[in-house]
């Protein structure tokens, strides 16, 4: 059995025999790398798994899935598949924790172009089953224009699945929480919204949400600037009805879930300030919500282990144990 070390390429890791059934979805992208607007010419296959913890979180998954675990789940039947081939790009990869214990979805990030499911999911995922927790790991789709509602759409049937499947999984279905990273951390900031969230979708209102240096405000483009990130969730036609529409900060309302926001403030990527705008705007809907900025630390921390973000994942859990009272 081959160790993965920091030198494993992710190309070596989705040849691990374990991993067959997920290999695509341990960073899912079905982009050409050439034609990646943001890197051109940079092959995923090729990074290497530098983190001790994105290392331990892979080792988990493969010791999880040798226990005879079965771990990889279909969101979509074969017949919506068929109707709809790009639902074809998802994938649940199901943590077990303490059986009976309520469960976080897991939402990694990438831009919207890809899942990075083993840098944000995977070690999120493993350190709450360590807590006693469930947890779902969501692939989702992306690079796709317009994307939106496509992603909500996924979680949606994620949801629907656990629930269909929560004893069979081991899992309680109340006071579930969603946690996201980056573009998965806008997913999960929507999902608190009435027009694309879980009150949208006929859904049960999430105990808690964490949303990790996620885009939860989009602007309008001033003079005639594109916006890749902002297009590829809406689409080429970009109006500021559209925009306000994916806005999570002209979205919330007194119904929003309970918040963990956190950020740093040196992310090159996403702006901090928008976690600000986030609390104080759900402080004025009188939504309970708990807001931590960290000086340095950039972005795609996941777990954030070794970093000025470190033990946010105690803080938020504590948050949502809170919320779940």
């Amino acid at each position: 059995m081959s160790t993965i070390t920091s030198e494993t390429t992710l190309r070596e890791v989705r040849q691990i025999p374990e991993f067959k059934e997920i290999a695509p979805f341990i960073m899912f992208t079905n982009i050409d790398p050439k034609d990646d607007p943001v890197n051109p010419g940079l092959d995923p296959e090729g990074f290497t798994m530098h983190s001790p913890v994105v290392i331990e979180g892979l080792e988990y998954l493969r010791g999880i899935i040798n226990s005879g675990v079965q771990v990889a789940f279909d969101i979509w039947t074969d017949e919506e598949k068929a109707k709809d081939p790009d639902k074809e790009n998802t994938k649940l990869v199901y943590m077990p924790g303490k059986p009976g214990a309520p469960f976080v979805m897991v939402i990694a990030g990438g831009g919207f172009a890809t899942v990075c499911s083993f840098l944000e999911g995977y070690p999120t995922a493993m350190r709450l089953n360590q807590m006693g927790y469930n947890a779902f790991v969501l692939s989702y789709r992306v690079n796709e224009s317009p994307l939106f509602p496509k992603p909500q759409e996924d979680l949606s049937a994620a949801l629907r699945f656990v629930f269909a499947h929560a004893d069979e999984c081991k899992v309680s279905t109340e006071n579930y929480a969603v946690a996201g990273f980056s573009a998965g951390g806008s997913l999960t900031a929507s999902w608190g919204t009435e027009n694309l969230g879980y009150a949208h979708f006929g859904l049960p209102k999430p105990a808690a949400l964490f949303v990790c240096y996620g885009a939860s405000k989009v602007v309008m483009p001033e003079n005639g600037q594109r916006n890749r990130f902002l297009e590829t969730m809406i689409g080429p036609d970009v109006t500021p009805e559209k925009v306000r529409a994916v806005n999570t900060l002209d979205n919330i309302t007194a119904s929003y879930p309970a918040s963990y926001i956190w950020h740093c403030k040196d992310d090159p990527l996403v702006n901090y300030t928008a976690a600000i705008e986030m609390a104080e705007k759900l402080t004025a809907a009188g939504v309970p919500n708990q807001l931590h900025l960290y000086e340095k630390g950039g972005h795609g921390l996941g777990v954030a282990e070794g970093t000025p973000a470190e033990g946010w994942l105690s803080e938020a859990v504590a948050f949502w144990e809170k919320m779940s009272k």
